[in-house]
């Protein structure tokens, strides 16, 4: 069984070799199409993922489906799959290639939970910050989320900035009950 360690390899070596050719927009184009095509067509997954049938007629397959469609640089990556026995990968490649791309083009996604929602000269001096910490161009979501009660939870990548009021309050409580049994 594959998993998505090994597609996020696959996709990464494929955009590479994109910048490397100045096809990259190109390839993210072909991505999207890919992944469209594999999330709607349930019958083309079962033929690509079924052990038994032949790297050959997998290849045909693929030729018939994208041929025209993509680049060529795309059609090879799909028959290097078939070819090393990597197709699986191709059921996780909706779920990573968009942040190996967004990496590839210097930009982070992060969520950021305010009570009050940040907007104008606020928002600009905010992401300009978070440029300046990440030094990548960063895509923000803002969420408002009362319970914080004030400041801001900030999440981005796998890191998480929690300067919230409610979290204050809670490691303070949790401060002064371990003094009171002392």
């Amino acid at each position: 069984m594959l998993d998505k360690s090994i597609a996020i390899t696959f996709i990464k070596a494929l955009s590479e070799i994109a910048l490397k050719k100045g096809q990259f927009e190109q390839i993210v184009k072909d991505l999207d199409m890919v992944c469209d095509v594999i999330l709607k067509q349930d019958n083309l997954k079962k033929v690509l993922f079924h052990p038994s049938i032949p790297r050959s007629s997998k290849k045909d397959l693929i030729t018939k489906v994208f041929g025209k469609s993509v680049s060529d640089l795309m059609m090879n990556f799909l028959r290097l799959l078939i070819d090393r026995r990597k197709e699986g990968i191709l059921e996780f490649i909706p779920d990573v290639y968009k942040t190996v791309i967004e990496e590839k083009k210097n930009v982070i996604k992060a969520t950021v939970q305010t009570v009050v929602p940040l907007t104008g000269d606020r928002l600009d001096n905010f992401k300009k910050q978070l440029k300046k910490i990440t030094g990548k161009t960063v895509e923000l979501e803002i969420v408002q989320n009362p319970n914080i009660l004030g400041g801001m939870i900030i999440k981005i990548g796998n890191k998480m900035i929690d300067g919230s009021v409610a979290n204050r309050l809670k490691n303070l409580k949790t401060k002064l009950l371990s003094l009171r049994t002392v």
